[in-house]
């Protein structure tokens, strides 16, 4: 036969009163103090999402702004030494092509000087330019005793000064009468060869 017996063996286990509201009192300041840690955190958070997102908008103002003004891709921005490279080769390239365009004789100034004080009875009829020299005819009315158009012509530009200091020489190549019309004229091929 079974016999009840009655033990109570949480009566030492139980708290009393005082150690239950001691309990009680510092549980609730550590939850308290944990809400404070998290408001703490939850506004720090908040306020560096608040300047990222300033910053973010900032540097993008001021990436479109140098884009505008600098006329670069913003993507140039991005990755600077390939910027600086990109950079220095365009630099490298004007420097070979200013050299190319130095090197090279300036035509026009040529031409002009030859024909801008052409008699009023002398035409161009041809023109041609290779890398050294220029080619061209004229007709003008045929040499005479008393005139000789193109000894006054080549009188006249050589006195022309800025034309000198482009080319070498101007010498005619070959001279022929020719028959435009009924008019009979002089037709004569230059050469001349150009300064490099």
């Amino acid at each position: 036969m079974a016999t009840d017996c009655r033990i109570n063996l949480a009566k030492e286990l139980t708290s009393s009163t005082e150690e239950r509201v001691r309990f009680y009192n510092r549980m609730l300041i550590y939850l308290v103090i944990c809400a404070a840690g998290l408001v703490l955190v939850a506004f720090l958070s908040s306020w560096n999402l608040k300047n990222y997102i300033e910053n973010n908008h900032e540097h993008a103002q001021l990436l479109n702004s140098s884009s505008i003004v600098s006329g670069l891709n913003p993507s140039a921005f991005k990755n600077p030494d390939n910027t600086y490279d990109e950079l220095r080769n365009y630099s490298n390239q004007i420097i070979i092509l200013k050299q190319e365009l130095g090197s090279r004789v300036q035509l026009l100034p040529v031409v002009h000087n030859l024909f801008v004080d052409l008699h009023k009875n002398i035409t161009l009829q041809s023109l041609s330019a290779s890398k050294d020299k220029l080619a061209f005819g004229l007709i003008m009315p045929p040499p005479s005793a008393g005139a000789d158009p193109v000894r006054d012509l080549r009188t006249a530009w050589e006195a022309n000064e800025e034309l000198m200091k482009r080319v070498s020489t101007i010498r005619p190549i070959t001279g022929e009468r020719r028959t435009i019309g009924k008019k009979s004229v002089f037709y004569v091929q230059f050469e001349c060869i150009l300064n490099k």
